[in-house]
């Protein structure tokens, strides 16, 4: 109980100023593309995620679940995302005796090619850009019921011959409550440094987040539903709400909703689905599929496909 204390008071300070420093600050955040989900699973749940464990997308959504990871896992995404940006994620997690559980993971998202003009919209040829970062993350069971995690990330993005870089790191707790049967409790500060390089002159500021959540398995029912909220340095507080259905052994249906989904309705045509998700799971042996659909209003719909293997 000492260690909890001590720990969540320790939490609590992160979160405290991470909030505070969001106040403050008013400039809109660069490094757009971290703000992009990963995995199938989670994102069919529309990212409320902050307190599920054993899942390798952990280290993007909160690295203290990775702490109950059973054994070695590989996991490879793709996303299809709007405007032809293709975007993928490889991981790989493995515990380490008396350490916990490590995983290393790659992000990136290709922008494509565009057209390249003068002033007066002559073309002048043509120019590619382009995001990634590399994440090293440790999950670590601090007791029974308390996970604890942190991840360092190192971040590039390029634009034609130019190109910026920036360090950062995610702490994250995840607790089951004892005293309410399948109940979890998950916090987390996402992205917290700093730009070591600029584009040009002016370094930009990291997409800072907070995020907390709970997740509830039914007694009753086949449903495990979660919902978390986050807020953005440069953003209002969003809602995410998250359910997964046991359809069968080993098939799932997910459902979620973000009412960052508000922000996608211009008044056209689809509209009324933006920040709706879903998806399906199907595990056999060691092999688990995923799939999602995600609504971006009259913009278009996120196809990711995930695929893991557990050794």
């Amino acid at each position: 109980m000492k260690k909890f204390s001590i720990l969540a008071a320790v939490t609590l300070l992160f979160v405290s100023v991470s909030v505070t420093n969001a106040a403050e600050n008013s400039t809109a955040a660069g490094f757009h593309f971290l703000r992009t989900f990963p995995g199938a699973r989670p994102s069919a749940m529309s990212g409320a995620f902050v307190s599920f464990s054993g899942d390798i997308h952990s280290i993007y959504f909160n690295p203290a679940g990775l702490a109950e990871i059973k054994g070695r896992v590989a996991s490879a995404s793709y996303l299809n995302h709007v405007l032809d940006f293709q975007s993928g994620f490889a991981a790989y997690s493995q515990s380490f005796k008396n350490w916990g559980q490590f995983a290393v993971s790659v992000n990136y998202m290709d922008y494509g090619e565009f057209d390249e003009t003068d002033i007066n919209g002559n073309q002048l040829g043509k120019f590619n850009a382009g995001s990634y970062y590399l994440t090293t993350s440790l999950g670590r069971r601090l007791t029974k019921n308390l996970l604890i995690g942190a991840s360092a990330k190192f971040i590039h993005s390029t634009i034609d011959k130019y190109s910026a870089s920036a360090v950062a790191m995610d702490l994250g707790m995840i607790y089951h409550v004892p005293f309410i049967q399948d109940f979890n409790f998950g916090v987390g500060v996402f992205n917290l440094g700093t730009a070591v390089s600029a584009f040009i002159d002016s370094k930009d500021a990291l997409p800072l987040n907070v995020v907390v959540g709970f997740s509830k398995k039914l007694a009753h029912l086949p449903l495990e539903y979660s919902i978390s909220a986050n807020k953005y340095i440069d953003d209002d507080v969003q809602l995410n709400v998250g359910g997964e259905f046991t359809l069968a052994q080993n098939v799932w249906l997910r459902l979620g909703y973000s009412s960052y989904g508000k922000n996608q309705k211009v008044g056209a045509t689809g509209d009324q689905f933006a920040g709706l998700s879903l998806g399906l799971g199907m595990l056999w042996r060691s092999y688990q599929f995923d799939y999602s659909l995600s609504s971006y209003g009259a913009i278009g719909y996120l196809n990711r496909v995930s695929f893991s293997y557990r050794f």
